[in-house]
């Protein structure tokens, strides 16, 4: 897992979840859930932290797909995921 530091400014950036187009079906977020819990960087601005995932081999993965029904399975190379757009 690489970590990473965000400045954010407000309490819904803080919340925000996002997707890598790379690891279908799985949100990621800041590790912290309240703006107290960040590093207060100025009067506008907080530091807020996440790691990425790094699996070390191929994972599997099957869900139910709600659209289209049934189930999708797909496999995620080993690499690293989840990193926050900018």
């Amino acid at each position: 897992m690489a970590k990473y530091e965000v400045n954010i400014t407000s309490q819904e950036e803080l919340e925000e979840q996002w997707k890598d187009s790379n690891c279908p079906n799985l949100s990621f977020c800041f590790k912290e859930k309240t703006l107290d819990e960040c590093v207060k960087v100025n009067d506008t601005t907080y530091r807020a932290t996440y790691e990425s995932w790094e699996p070390t081999a191929a994972k599997t993965f099957t869900y139910l797909d709600m659209i289209n029904g049934g189930e999708k399975t797909y496999t995620l190379q080993p690499g690293e995921y989840g990193v926050k757009p900018s």
